[in-house]
């Protein structure tokens, strides 16, 4: 993505993408009402970071196969991208290079991988369900999470 694109996309980050975030108290991830305030992605620290939310414009996704996770790529008006692992989506559900998504509470996860004799760390945000994000101000639904089903069959000795 070219800078000057990136630029424009970041500068159209509003507070209205916070949806009903942006009120004085929205339902948090743990699903209690609370009273959250909005942190620049650089801002967090590892782990569960309560009362906090934070807004940025998606700037890659990953598919694959398996779709274990729905992953993206989340750069706050501050600049840092961070990777986020989004679990427990339907399969055609998704996020658009260029929207805004707010996160309520959002769970840092650092990583550290050895590779070839090289160091990689980075952080992503872990969110386990779709029902958690403010997509382009607009909460999500119960259709864009999945399901758990649960198959039994005959045992046989």
């Amino acid at each position: 993505m070219k800078f000057g694109k990136l630029q424009s996309m970041l500068g159209s980050l509003h507070s209205a993408h916070l949806g009903p975030c942006g009120d004085i108290r929205c339902q948090s991830a743990s699903g209690q009402k609370a009273s959250l305030q909005l942190k620049p992605l650089s801002a967090l620290q590892s782990g569960m970071n309560s009362g906090a939310v934070v807004l940025g414009k998606v700037v890659f996704s990953l598919t694959t196969e398996e779709k274990v996770a729905f992953t993206f790529g989340l750069v706050g008006s501050e600049g840092p991208c961070y990777t986020v692992m989004l679990y427990n989506t339907v399969q055609r559900w998704g996020v658009l290079i260029g929207d805004s998504v707010a996160i309520p509470e959002p769970n840092l996860c650092p990583h550290q991988i050895q590779h070839k004799g090289k160091n990689y760390s980075f952080s992503s945000i872990h969110v386990e369900t779709p029902l958690l994000l403010v997509v382009n101000g607009k909460p999500q639904g119960s259709s864009s999470q999945a399901t758990a089903t649960v198959a039994s069959g005959p045992q046989y000795e």
